[in-house]
């Protein structure tokens, strides 16, 4: 079936997009050092987000630092897979302007994924809670400092 030209626009837009930690990684390995934004949510609250450490796995990954990727994110290798293979799939469906899967429309995979995810975030959170940073952070968090 082929593709409206919104359609089309669209994921030219989410290639774009899944392009960006790419090309933060090829920057960081010529050199450059690309200067992200923190996390906001650990700004806000004091709480790390669920892709706490993923940036830096990415970079690591970028070095073929695969043990060091892992240890910033577990499930960093995983996240690279399936952004490898929606870029694959977006590039694809843009250029020949059909589409070729709907696989990230099943809820089963959704459910499964933000279960793995926040079943992972939990246990960091929980070793965070446990060293005392957790209520370190959020003492600092911006919030806080307006209470």
């Amino acid at each position: 079936m082929g593709l409206s030209k919104s359609s089309i626009y669209l994921r030219l837009g989410i290639l774009g997009a899944l392009c960006t930690p790419l090309m933060v990684g090829v920057l960081h390995r010529l050199g450059y050092e690309v200067k992200l934004w923190g996390c906001p949510l650990k700004a806000l609250v004091g709480i790390p987000c669920p892709t706490w450490g993923m940036t830096r796995a990415v970079v690591a990954i970028a070095h073929q630092q695969w043990s060091t990727a892992m240890h910033y994110h577990l499930l960093s290798p995983l996240v690279i897979l399936l952004w490898a293979i929606a870029m694959v799939q977006v590039s694809l469906e843009a250029f020949t302007q059909r589409t070729w899967s709907r696989w990230w429309q099943r809820r089963s995979l959704w459910l499964s994924g933000l279960t793995l995810m926040f079943g992972y975030h939990s246990i960091r959170l929980y070793g965070l809670w446990h060293s005392g940073m957790l209520a370190t952070n959020m003492q600092q968090s911006f919030l806080s400092n307006l209470i």
